[in-house]
């Protein structure tokens, strides 16, 4: 909005697919994988899932070896607005994808809320960029990295009509200099001494 002061963002962060065209919404960022071939897309950058807790939860309790060792542990989950199901926590395993299903002792449909929850709750799995702020100032850890999962990707998506618009360009450009692979929310999942 600096760079560009007659820009007007109107954010809606939500858990479902908005129809940009009948909405009327020049760009979306989402993640995941696509399926309406009559939006123009981009590619922005990988993300990441990984399980996170807080320091004081794990020097109470100690910290996971192996995906199996969740059980041992207090566990927040992620449920999705749209289908109400809970997330299924990915990871990568000898090589092979695998997919476990945590008995939650609770869930939050709000990505924030999960990070935010596990400050003091337990582990849960959440997106790197979701909770790369709690990571930085030092209220999560990352957990079980070297198991950590690339789910698809973030994409930018806009309507062909916009296409060529100045607007739309110079709004492109800014989130092409804002996402990079690899990302910095990328170094905080780097396993050091192989955990």
């Amino acid at each position: 909005m600096k760079r560009l002061p007659k820009l007007f963002v109107d954010q809606r962060p939500r858990d479902r697919v908005a129809d940009l065209i009948e909405e009327g919404i020049d760009v979306a960022i989402r993640v995941g994988e696509l399926a309406d071939s009559r939006l123009l897309s981009r590619r922005l950058a990988p993300h990441r899932l990984c399980a996170f807790a807080s320091q004081i939860y794990l020097e109470k309790r100690g910290t996971p070896q192996h995906p199996d060792d969740h059980i041992h542990h207090n566990r927040l989950n992620f449920r999705f607005q749209s289908a109400g199901q809970a997330l299924r926590w990915p990871f990568q395993i000898g090589g092979r994808a695998v997919d476990l299903t945590p008995n939650a002792g609770g869930v939050a449909d709000c990505s924030d809320a999960v990070a935010a929850i596990l400050v003091v709750v337990g582990i849960g799995i959440s997106l790197s960029y979701v909770v790369a702020s709690h990571v930085e100032r030092g209220a999560l850890v990352p957990v079980l990295r070297k198991f950590s999962v690339e789910r698809s990707v973030v994409t930018a998506l806009w309507p062909e009509s916009r296409h060529g618009n100045q607007n739309m360009n110079a709004f492109l450009a800014f989130l092409g200099g804002m996402f990079h692979s690899p990302t910095p929310r990328d170094k905080l999942l780097k396993s050091p001494a192989g955990k």
